[in-house]
């Protein structure tokens, strides 16, 4: 499918991928479908593993590296002539891949920063624009499908007051452990126990875990769902991009599996989330880094059954109107390639963002939100093309 996917002439572009987890491969993948990707470069701290991921996914034009984010002349050696690097590693390295794509001199995306995280690498715009290079801090699907969403819901209206984004899934897998991810059980703690943001009221306000649950009804087969606050990369972004349309309210809300929810309040109400050592025999011992290698141990063998939907509404006015729009995506789980809906709609619009950026479709220098430089049409018709469908209607102002 995806070798139809990509049309234009051969630009011979050579992309890096750091990361050969879900994501990654998922990112390699599609790139690997594209005519105009010369070469990829799929690189892991864990070497073997992207081998697997250049044979298993890479499609004869990708080869495996080694890379240690914290070494930036080694990986900004690795980076060196590349059009792009694509950083699918753990969201706390960003700011460690962003200097090495500095020093190499080469645009930059990644999935996602959790708000703290993505506001700190705005601080490098400066750096970007004088080497004439692009970087765009979370371009998967939440954020970045949702950041373009919002954009094309906004652009319509003369004045934006709220952004409210959702995030909603299923799966219909059963699994052996009641630990079971499809993405970065890092990030899902991170998620789980750092208090949410909520821009209301033109500031932005820190909310407690899960709060303000909201019904809503999305396809089947999620049904209808209870969503809560949690903190996201796109209140990172969205409030600040659309400051001068006036928004007054911008939040992200989710539906977690609630034995997960249990499960993570139960570890945090002992401790095990902690991130300051402890004397343990003598030795000291960082409790979350104990939990993460338990539950890294505990990966599930059974391939998520997933579907994922992301939802945007944004209301405002048009010529002195109240208005409102909602648009949303839905993305399914594949067997052949086996990939789960949230890997696909988390690294397919980065490597089709990489694309384009490789083509001079995305325009601008220093750090940019994914809303303000990837064009929403040919954005989605890249993703309609991988079957991600999408729907929008009015909804009440």
């Amino acid at each position: 499918m995806h070798k139809d996917c990509y049309k234009g002439n051969r630009a011979e572009m050579k992309i890096v991928v750091l990361g050969a987890g879900l994501m990654g491969r998922a990112v390699v993948y599609d790139l690997s479908g594209a005519r105009e990707v010369k070469s990829i470069v799929v690189a892991d701290f864990d070497r073997a593993r992207a081998q697997e991921v250049a044979r298993k996914f890479g499609r004869g034009v990708t080869r495996a590296a080694f890379a240690d984010v914290r070494a930036t002349p080694q990986l900004a050696k690795l980076l060196h002539g590349c059009d792009v690097v694509v950083n699918c590693t753990q969201y706390n390295w960003n700011l460690d891949v962003m200097r090495a794509a500095l020093a190499a001199r080469v645009n930059y995306m990644d999935l996602g920063g959790l708000y703290h995280m993505t506001r700190k690498q705005f601080a490098l715009g400066r750096d970007f624009r004088r080497i004439g290079k692009l970087a765009i801090p979370g371009m998967g699907g939440a954020p970045g499908i949702t950041n373009v969403m919002a954009r094309a819901l906004a652009d319509p209206l003369d004045r934006v007051d709220a952004i409210k984004v959702y995030n909603a899934g299923a799966d219909e897998q059963r699994y052996d452990s009641p630990v079971a991810y499809s993405f970065s059980i890092a990030t899902i703690l991170d998620e789980l126990t750092m208090p949410p943001i909520h821009f209301v009221g033109g500031r932005y306000v820190e909310k407690e875990m899960l709060s303000e649950p909201e019904t809503e009804t999305f396809p089947a087969p999620i049904g209808k769902i209870v969503l809560r606050h949690s903190i996201h990369s796109e209140l990172g972004t969205l409030a600040e991009s659309f400051r001068k349309k006036g928004v007054r309210e911008v939040f992200f809300k989710i539906n977690y599996d609630p034995k997960l929810v249990g499960l993570v309040r139960s570890l945090v109400d002992v401790g095990f989330t902690e991130r300051e050592p402890l004397a343990v025999n003598g030795t000291q011992v960082a409790p979350r880094a104990v939990l993460l290698a338990l539950l890294q141990k505990k990966t599930p063998a059974q391939t998520p059954l997933d579907v994922e939907a992301l939802r945007v509404v944004v209301t405002g006015r048009a010529d002195k109107h109240r208005v409102g729009a909602a648009m949303e995506m839905f993305a399914d789980h594949t067997a052949r390639p086996q990939f789960s809906a949230v890997a696909r709609d988390t690294g397919f619009p980065a490597a089709i963002a990489a694309v384009m950026q490789g083509r001079g479709e995305i325009p601008g220098i220093g750090v940019q939100a994914p809303e303000n430089v990837v064009p929403p049409h040919s954005f989605f018709g890249e993703l309609k093309k991988r079957g991600f469908t999408f729907r929008r209607w009015n909804v009440k102002s």
